[in-house]
């Protein structure tokens, strides 16, 4: 295959896209690539690309449309109304992708199984621009059609207030944008949660932190309880202290039924760590492994769910660069290392907002 018609291919598999570039795939795909390289477990998927994108914005006349909308667009409010009239241009159109509907059916074996539709724009999650919460992802998505309408959500979001917002911050033109999508098979996880390889709340870079829940992840990423936290010393990976909390229900994965159901955990199962101590040692492996590969504190999410037999198995869904420095010492706050994380990312949004007005 020539190095054009390489460069123009649809979707790529997880595997295939090893040697690409971060122009084709996108930030979140390329720290998936790492933790492939790295022969780490993540669940099985493939990149929808941005020559998939480009060619889908110019066949819509969509690039047109969205510099003429953004033109001019300087302040807060000129910024939402250019937002608002893009997500309608969206909603209006629809991707055709025979290349997308095969990719789906052989990620299924044939079937419908139930995927994560991720989002993976060029400059998201690496160092210097994280792109965190501002990019759309969509869970338990069935079907090749119900893929292909949510890739289009995910481009959409590329033209948010708060993107358009954040690449204007950065000094990049706000119609200047591609996004690549990730389409990976769910984990119908026993647990999950995140960990960061220096503490969010101190910094201190000898401490990895591990948060934690049971079940999928969404509760807690979206602040609805308080996670189980595991503190590991980076040098020994002995635990330095952990804090069980009561978590009072969690969402579980029908896999067959392609929906998630929250269910109700007794008071036993509810007071239970989330992770055992191996499952904890081995996160924390990976966390200083990847670290030191990297050269960066790493922020990295993760689930446990059965695998080739097993009960529980670890898989990584993503792996990013760590940003964002404590709002304020630790001895004065009690929020999770995750609201902290959260805190920093609406500050920024929030100086951000403030420089576009």
């Amino acid at each position: 295959m020539s190095v054009a018609s390489a460069m123009d291919q649809e979707v790529l598999t997880l595997p295939e896209c090893g040697s690409a570039d971060v122009e084709r795939i996108g930030g979140k795909a390329v720290g998936l690539c790492r933790l492939l390289d790295l022969a780490l477990d993540v669940p099985a998927g493939f990149v929808v690309t941005t020559a998939t994108f480009r060619r889908w914005m110019d066949d819509c006349g969509l690039g047109r449309e969205v510099r003429r909308l953004l033109h001019g667009t300087a302040d807060t409010a000129a910024t939402r109304a250019a937002a608002d009239a893009i997500g309608e241009l969206f909603d209006g159109r629809s991707l055709q992708s025979r290349a997308i509907d095969r990719a789906y059916e052989e990620l299924c074996d044939g079937g419908e199984a139930p995927v994560a539709v991720r989002s993976s724009a060029i400059g998201e999650d690496v160092a210097a621009s994280s792109y965190a919460g501002q990019q759309e992802t969509f869970l338990c998505v069935r079907g090749a059609a119900a893929v292909r309408h949510h890739v289009v959500q995910c481009w959409a979001s590329l033209f948010s207030a708060e993107a358009i917002t954040y690449r204007r911050h950065l000094g990049i033109p706000a119609y200047q944008a591609e996004m690549a999508v990730v389409v990976q098979r769910m984990v119908p996880a026993e647990a999950a949660g995140v960990m960061f390889t220096v503490d969010p709340m101190t910094w201190d870079p000898s401490q990895i932190t591990i948060e934690s829940t049971i079940g999928l992840g969404t509760p807690l990423v979206g602040g609805e309880i308080t996670p189980d936290r595991y503190c590991v010393d980076k040098v020994t990976l002995e635990v330095r202290s952990r804090a069980i909390a009561a978590k009072p229900f969690a969402d579980r994965l029908d896999g067959d039924a392609g929906v998630t159901h929250r269910i109700v955990l007794s008071a036993s199962e509810s007071r239970a760590s989330s992770l055992t101590d191996e499952e904890v040692g081995e996160l924390s492996e990976i966390g200083r492994r990847l670290e030191r590969a990297v050269g960066s504190p790493m922020d990295v999410e993760w689930a446990i769910g059965p695998a080739n037999g097993r009960t529980r198995h670890l898989f990584l869904l993503q792996a990013r660069p760590q940003t964002g420095r404590p709002l304020r010492p630790p001895s004065a706050s009690r929020r999770s290392a995750m609201e902290h994380m959260v805190a920093g990312l609406r500050r920024s949004r929030a100086i951000d907002k403030e420089a576009a007005g």
